[in-house]
């Protein structure tokens, strides 16, 4: 599958009468026009999400039986893509050329074809680097009887050649970091007096900051400076939490293990 111009396309190699039967071409099988310029396609199973020049995000879905491509939903918001990937069968991540992340859920248990038709968004944060790129891996070594070892995670890469991890975590931990996130933020002051909601907060020129941070993100820098803390910093973010300095100690030090 690619993308090119104002369609996407599926290829199907065929050939092999060179020297050797080494020699193939790639046949058009079928395409999907719709786009502005389509520079960034991801697959999974049946499903082609495609990153627009201007168009955002737009989940596409092969039919072998009728040799097609359909359009199933988009993102009707006006992202200048730079990077796509494909979280599960259902969300989907993206960059944009603002700095920002974000994710998109596909509403297949809508009640309405419009509402189905509309990639929805359950995350946004600002990660103040242009992404250009995601590759599925990790880090570090995995050992299968590490705690959260089956957390996926994926790497990000950007321009100025930074390396970032992304990680899927399940609720209950994610619910437990943003309420972590959010006694930090109350403890431990921005870099000359900057809120850090605000700086991670989705913007770009049709959006300004927001005072209410991220959505759906947290921020694992922000988690890891718990282990910087004094120790009558450390006791209060541990009582916002409650939790001892010691528990909240580990499990900050297995996420850092996770991830780097």
């Amino acid at each position: 599958v690619g993308g090119g111009g104002d369609k996407s396309s599926l290829g199907d190699p065929a050939g092999g009468d060179g020297a050797g039967g080494s020699t193939y071409e790639l046949a058009k099988e079928c395409s999907h026009h719709g786009h502005i310029v389509a520079l960034y396609v991801a697959v999974r199973g049946e499903f082609i999400v495609v990153g627009d020049l201007m168009k955002s995000v737009s989940l596409l879905a092969y039919k072998p039986e009728e040799s097609v491509i359909e359009e199933r939903a988009r993102d009707y918001n006006a992202n200048w893509m730079t990077a796509v990937d494909i979280l599960d069968d259902d969300t989907y991540l993206g960059a944009e050329n603002n700095f920002n992340l974000f994710t998109l859920r596909r509403q297949s248990d809508a009640a309405t074809d419009e509402e189905r038709s509309r990639l929805e968004v359950v995350g946004e944060y600002h990660v103040g680097e242009f992404v250009n790129r995601f590759r599925r891996g990790s880090l570090v070594m995995r050992l299968p009887d590490q705690e959260n070892a089956d957390v996926p995670t994926l790497l990000f890469g950007t321009v100025s050649g930074v390396i970032g991890v992304l990680a899927t975590l399940p609720r209950e931990q994610f619910e437990f970091l943003s309420a972590l996130q959010a006694a930090l933020n109350k403890t431990v002051g921005g870099v000359g007096g900057l809120s850090h909601d605000a700086w991670r907060s989705f913007q770009n020129e049709h959006r300004h900051r927001a005072k209410n941070g991220a959505k759906g993100f947290v921020d694992g820098d922000l988690i890891e400076s718990f282990l910087d803390l004094r120790p009558e910093k450390a006791r209060e973010v541990a009582a916002a939490v409650k939790l001892s300095v010691d528990e909240l100690t580990r499990r900050v030090e297995d996420l850092q293990r996770l991830t780097h």
